[in-house]
C-alpha cells in the first residue's frame, strides 16, 4: 500500500524568512527544542544541510519503538523554496514501512510579501497495512513541527539568520 498525505499552515512571515528555518538544518534544532518529551536530539553525519546531508535524529526515552531514524536530503532548492528528506534506517522503517519521504516547502502568498503557506507532505509506501494508523500520526507530528517553525519565525524574525545552525 502507497499514498501521500499533506497539510498546510499559513503563517504570518515571508516566504523566504520562513524557507532559513524550513530549508535548514535549523528544522531539525527547532523540532528538538520545541518536543523534548518526543526528541533528545540530532547529529549531522554528514554534509552541511543541503542535498547529500545525512541527519540522524534520536527520540527521547520512553517514546514507543526504534530509538532513531536517519534522514538524507535528496533536494534543498533555495529558489524554489522546496526541502526533499528520505528515511533511510531506522524509526518507521522498523515499523512497517517500504518508504517514507517528506517534501517541505515554503509557498509565497499571493498579493501578501509578508505571509507564505509552509506545506508538508509525506509519500509512504507500507510493507504491512497494520502500519497505516501511523501515517496519521506521522502527518499530525509534521505539522506541529510545522507550527513550531511558524511560531520560531515569527517570534524570532528580525534575528533569523541564514546560516545552518549546526
Amino acid at each position: 500500500m502507497e499514498g501521500v498525505v499533506s497539510r498546510e499552515l499559513e503563517v504570518k512571515a515571508s516566504a523566504s524568512q520562513t524557507w532559513k528555518a524550513y530549508g535548514s538544518l535549523l528544522l531539525a534544532k527547532i523540532g528538538v527544542e520545541a518536543f523534548p518529551d518526543k526528541y533528545s536530539g540530532f547529529k549531522v553525519l554528514q554534509g552541511n544541510g543541503y542535498a547529500g546531508t545525512i541527519i540522524q535524529v534520536f527520540f527521547a526515552p520512553g517514546v514507543p519503538g526504534p530509538p532513531w531514524y536517519k534522514e538524507e536530503y535528496l533536494v534543498v532548492d533555495d529558489v524554489k523554496r522546496v526541502k526533499i528528506g528520505k528515511f533511510i534506517e531506522g524509526g518507521v522503517l522498523e515499523q512497517g514501512f517500504k518508504s517514507y519521504v517528506v517534501t517541505l516547502e515554503a509557498i509565497e502568498k499571493a498579493g501578501k510579501k509578508h505571509e507564505c503557506i509552509m506545506r508538508g507532505s509525506i509519500e509512504y509506501e507500507l510493507y504491512d497495512e497494520a502500519a497505516l494508523p501511523l501515517v496519521t500520526s506521522s502527518i499530525e507530528g509534521l505539522l506541529a513541527l510545522m507550527k513550531a517553525v511558524a511560531d520560531y519565525v515569527i517570534k524570532n524574525h528580525n534575528s533569523t539568520k541564514t546560516t545552518n545552525c549546526c
